[in-house]
């Protein structure tokens, strides 16, 4: 008896076998499991009961917000979220967002199915109520300038000759003539360049459904895209106005389908229906 009051031991027993140690990967007693991979350096392991993210896919940055689920997109033309909202959840694998190429390097359109293309009788209305409320306005303008110019006599040096038909003393016409230039430019651009970067649609668009809006992304085009959609045409002008009609009905030789005129084209932006 090798204690008091204890049986000797048994020679046909084998002694008890040394406790292994955990596989490589197996959490030792009292710790939880660990999933996946260890953490990058830097990173900090996941909580207890927290799943790591699936295989391919980032972690979020420290301090970003998970995504809401079952949030969609807006649709194309519309406005997107408040900024300090999350982004949508559920797209779909290897989707980027407009403008990006997909995966492989390959440009596809920015423009997703189903958006409807103003066509172009809308548009030619559009054009021709902005032309006849500028006109309106305009007018008014002219007579204030003109009635103030007949008021102070400008007027009255003016004459005819009854047998060559000259016109003499028209000096000082000269400057309510440029005054009233100048005032409709500037009247012109604000009503074309600031409804357009604003709003993406002037008056007359508004009254028939048509909106532009930028090709990439939907949203309303901003001050660099409503500037050449201006200017373009402007430029035309020059050239005894013929220019500027080449480009308004440039959009009839559109081969893409969207209806696009040069100075679409130029700004990158499309007319779309509301």
């Amino acid at each position: 008896m090798s204690e008091y009051g204890a049986p000797p031991p048994d020679p046909a027993e084998k002694p008890p076998a040394d406790p292994q140690p955990p596989a490589s990967g197996q959490p030792s007693f009292g710790q939880p499991p660990s999933y996946g991979p260890p953490p990058a350096y830097g990173q900090q392991p996941p909580a207890y009961g927290q799943q790591p993210p699936a295989y391919g896919q980032q972690p979020p940055a420290y301090g970003q917000q998970p995504p809401a689920y079952g949030q969609q997109p807006p649709a194309y033309g519309q406005q997107p979220p408040a900024y300090g909202q999350p982004p949508a959840y559920g797209q779909p694998y290897g989707q980027q967002p407009y403008g990006q190429p997909a995966y492989g390097g390959y440009q596809s359109s920015p423009i997703p199915p189903g958006v409807v293309f103003a066509s172009m009788p809308r548009r030619l209305g559009a054009r021709i109520i902005d032309w006849l409320l500028l006109a309106i306005v305009l007018g008014v303008v002219g007579g204030g300038i003109f009635g103030a110019a007949w008021g102070g006599g400008a007027f009255d040096n003016v004459q005819s000759d009854p047998v060559t038909g000259e016109v003499t003393g028209l000096d000082g016409l000269i400057g309510p003539y440029f005054g009233f230039f100048a005032l409709s430019f500037v009247i012109g651009l604000a009503y074309q360049v600031v409804l357009i970067a604003l709003r993406g649609a002037t008056l007359g668009k508004q009254i028939l459904g048509i909106k532009v809006v930028r090709e990439q992304d939907g949203q309303i085009p901003g001050w660099g895209p409503a500037v050449l959609r201006w200017l373009i045409p402007f430029a035309g002008s020059l050239v005894c106005g013929v220019g500027q009609l080449v480009v308004y009905v440039s959009p009839f030789f559109d081969s893409t389908g969207h209806n696009q005129g040069w100075h679409d084209k130029v700004a990158k932006t499309v007319v779309i229906r509301l």
